[in-house]
């Protein structure tokens, strides 16, 4: 048994190694996970309605779900600034800011990859990305700070329209009317406006 220790540590070592050049895109790891857990949590809310509509309170499966939501957040994001860097990378130029000041910035990196270099992020996404780093957050740190970024990021999605538009409609392949109809992730999985400071 403790040789195999050492030998696993290797073969684990040998595996980072293979992965961790710049021809490896972890986020595409990272949006697989996040894309499973959030069927999850749509598959733990219609289990909910479900045991709600026999009687019973689903509380259980409730709970499921918004432990699903929560497990949604994080390799969402990081598949988003995962993205991002790994362009970079690839293009060699150094990006500066956020995650979110680096996605703005990939019409550099585009440039020096001969790509399309006309395109950048419009406002709506920046601001649904803002949200997401909002929600990130506030699960993980549940400090004053991650409470009024959040406060922020829902007053500024709310100014921002409804996730409807032409571009959401694009990047998640659903109809408008579906789309506009559909609760705003997230909206759920806090009973009360988010606490003040």
């Amino acid at each position: 048994m403790s040789q195999a220790v050492p030998v696993a540590v290797a073969d684990a070592a040998e595996a980072i190694a293979a992965v961790t050049t710049h021809r490896y895109d972890g986020s595409q790891a990272l949006s697989r996970q996040a894309r499973a857990r959030s069927l999850a949590a749509q598959r733990f809310a219609r289990e909910t309605e479900q045991e709600q509509a026999a009687g019973s309170s689903g509380t259980k499966r409730k709970q499921r779900g918004r432990d699903a939501v929560i497990a949604t957040l994080v390799p969402a994001r990081g598949a988003a600034e995962g993205y991002a860097n790994w362009v970079f990378l690839q293009a060699d130029v150094t990006p500066s800011g956020t995650w979110i000041d680096r996605w703005c910035g990939l019409r550099n990196a585009a440039s020096s990859l001969d790509r399309d270099d006309k395109s950048g992020l419009p406002k709506e996404h920046r601001t649904l990305f803002e949200e997401l780093d909002a929600w990130r957050d506030y699960p993980l740190h549940s400090d004053a700070k991650s409470r009024n970024s959040l406060r922020r990021a829902e007053a500024s999605f709310r100014g921002a329209g409804p996730l409807s538009s032409a571009s959401h409609d694009r990047v998640s392949g659903a109809p408008a009317t579906a789309r506009a109809s559909r609760p705003r992730a997230g909206a759920w999985l806090i009973r009360r406006p988010v606490p003040a400071p």
